[in-house]
């Protein structure tokens, strides 16, 4: 059984960072208290989220840079290697890179 992660603390960004999508080469900057889900569906970025709290996988995409710190328990160790849910992710590095 999966538990869904504090998500007071878990969906928002600790820090400033750019957001970039690599297809599109939109830049969009993730502020404190922003998650990126956010940030994208304000962008106007298509985006389907469910349960915005990294139980349901709804959010997930590939992430091409940068150091995320995996807050979701949707997906395996493996799969975050390459792949991040937006909704709950935090990043620590300056920037971050995604394949949208």
């Amino acid at each position: 059984m999966q538990t869904a992660p504090d998500t007071a603390s878990a969906t928002r960004t600790e820090h400033t960072f750019e957001l970039i999508l690599q297809r599109s080469q939109m830049r969009l900057p993730v502020g404190p208290g922003e998650s990126m889900a956010d940030v994208l569906q304000l962008a106007g970025v298509p985006l389907e989220t469910l349960c915005e709290q990294g139980v349901c996988g709804t959010c997930v995409t590939r992430w091409l840079d940068g150091e995320p710190d995996h807050r979701d328990s949707c997906l395996s160790a493996a799969e975050q290697a390459t792949h991040v849910a937006v909704c709950c992710c935090l990043l620590y590095t300056s920037d971050a890179a995604d394949e949208r």
